[in-house]
């Protein structure tokens, strides 16, 4: 018989105790969107091409999976839920609250190269708020990220900036062609893969010593949030910076004001890698696991809703990257894998009784406890042996000495206490 294959690189299976602990991972994601007002959304996995393509730049159209359906049109699979959310806007616009707060969990594919917690196809958790440009809006996605962080009980950090900087250190230094442009911010994304002085020695080959000393200057702005602010502000000297930085200082100021300054930090060299951000921007990395990436990041896209045909509104969000959280919550840790949810499992002792068992596993089902039967007979060891292999704690001992007392018997797989316990008060003695 031939080797069965696995799934293709970049993709995979993932089994019970890999599901279990995402989707409680999930649920506590969703209950803090959901406070926070955000209702669901979903949209297809497949999009039509001329809807996704441009929007993601030139190393994102690069990396999209592409190709022909059946009717010859085509097709992309979705890259992120930013875009398809867009074109939902453009299309039932007028039928949506305004502003509408929107959450959207599903799976993306990009056809990058595989690593620890990046893979070709992996699911996301957005929540985006469209229709306000106010920097309440930005407060309350950055202030929902800490809350979220909170609840999933991991030390993270979210760095905030705003693309306007990079808009106005180019034109600090003079820089009108795109290209450059390109180049500058490409170069200074770079800082947290290979460092300051590796960034700064490849911007050197390009720019002249009047540029890198301002660059330089504004990519090494120490102090306080207030302090670095200020600094950038004095440094970068135009219209663009003020803008910038005044729009930071009221969110982060109102953010402080209502408790939310641990965990929460600017970084005047956050650049995020997409195309269609229009101001203020984040990212969050786990304290002890920066070097996993991040995994809970955003901003603000004002003109892409526009851009798909839509009307001309303003939008604000951030998506969590569920399986790069996963895995860095893996290594730390912080992940307890389980097998199953039942709750007690009732083994087969003595033959003709399987009514009696199923009577039984059935009236704990319908009182909400989560419950299992063995189909088989084998020897009672073997069946302990199966099921503590799957995590269950408890199982239940139902023999004809129990049936006429009108009792069974409860057992701790873990201690190995066993006792009786009277039919009639079972489902509140597990309870």
């Amino acid at each position: 018989m031939a080797k069965t294959q696995g799934p293709l690189a970049g993709f995979r299976d993932l089994l019970a105790e890999q599901l279990f602990p995402r989707e409680e991972l999930i649920d506590s994601i969703k209950k803090v969107f959901e406070l926070y007002g955000f209702v669901p959304l979903k949209t297809p996995a497949i999009e039509r091409l001329e809807t996704l393509s441009g929007k993601y730049g030139d190393e994102g159209d690069k990396l999209m999976y592409k190709f022909k359906d059946n009717g010859g049109r085509d097709v992309a699979l979705r890259y992120d839920q930013t875009v398809p959310l867009a074109r939902v806007i453009g299309q039932y616009g007028n039928e949506l609250p305004k502003p509408y707060k929107r959450y959207a969990l599903g799976y993306v594919w990009r056809g990058e190269r595989p690593q620890a917690g990046r893979y070709r196809e992996f699911a996301q958790f957005d929540a985006d708020i469209i229709g306000s440009s106010s920097y309440l809006a930005e407060t309350e996605i950055i202030a929902m990220m800490s809350d979220v962080v909170k609840a999933l009980g991991v030390k993270a950090t979210i760095r905030v900036n705003d693309r306007l900087m990079f808009d106005a250190l180019a034109e600090s230094c003079g820089i009108s062609e795109k290209s450059e442009f390109n180049t500058l911010v490409s170069l200074i994304d770079k800082i947290d893969k290979i460092g300051l002085e590796e960034v700064l020695d490849e911007l050197k080959k390009v720019f002249s010593n009047e540029v890198m000393d301002k660059v330089k200057s504004y990519l090494t702005v120490t102090g306080s949030t207030d302090e670095k602010l200020s600094k950038i502000s004095s440094l970068l000297g135009n219209d663009l910076s003020t803008k910038a930085t005044n729009n930071l200082k009221d969110i982060i100021d109102t953010l402080a004001f209502a408790g939310y300054s641990t965990g929460i930090t600017f970084d005047q060299t956050i650049v995020r890698g997409l195309s269609y951000y229009t101001g203020t921007i984040y990212e969050t990395t786990l304290d002890d696991l920066p070097g996993i990436g991040s995994f809970f990041s955003g901003g603000r896209f004002d003109n892409l809703i526009k851009q798909l045909g839509g009307p001309d509104v303003p939008a604000v969000g951030s998506a969590v990257g569920v399986d790069r959280l996963f895995e860095g919550m893996k290594q730390l840790g912080l992940v307890k894998e389980k097998k199953t949810k039942t709750k007690v499992y009732i083994t087969n002792v003595e033959e003709g009784l399987d009514k009696d068992r199923f009577k039984l596993v059935q009236k704990l089902r319908n009182n909400g406890i989560t419950a299992e039967l063995t189909y088989d007979s084998p020897k009672l060891g073997n069946q302990i042996k199966a099921i503590d292999k799957l995590g269950v704690e408890k199982i239940i001992i139902l023999g004809s000495r129990e049936i006429e007392n009108g009792t069974v018997v409860i057992k701790d797989l873990k201690s190995g206490d066993q006792k009786d316990v009277l039919v009639k008060n079972l489902v509140s003695e597990l309870k």
